[in-house]
């Protein structure tokens, strides 16, 4: 199994309209993707940076992931990836 870890710059972006574009357009396109095991999405911290942790059943769907919503990327207006890493899972509990 592996996770792609993914920080979000979303100072700009009202948080209200933010968690709903979230809800509704967002994750039901990642669970969508081939390979989707789970995902925990966490609002914007005081820094305005918001956290996803998603994992997927192998190394190739990881990658898919990160090229279709990595570093650079705009998954919503006003917000922008600005940090994305595939990682191997050591455990889960």
């Amino acid at each position: 199994m592996h996770a792609v870890l993914i920080e979000v710059d979303v100072a700009g972006v009202d948080r209200e309209q933010g968690t709903k574009a979230l809800r509704e357009q967002i994750v039901p396109a990642i669970k969508a993707l081939p390979g989707f095991q789970a995902g925990t999405w966490l609002t914007g911290g005081a820094d305005g940076r918001g956290l996803s942790l998603t994992l997927w059943d192998t190394a190739d769907n990881a990658r898919m992931m990160a090229d279709r919503f990595g570093r650079g990327s705009s998954p919503t207006a006003s917000a922008s990836v600005v940090r994305c890493e595939v990682r191997e899972v050591a455990a889960t509990a």
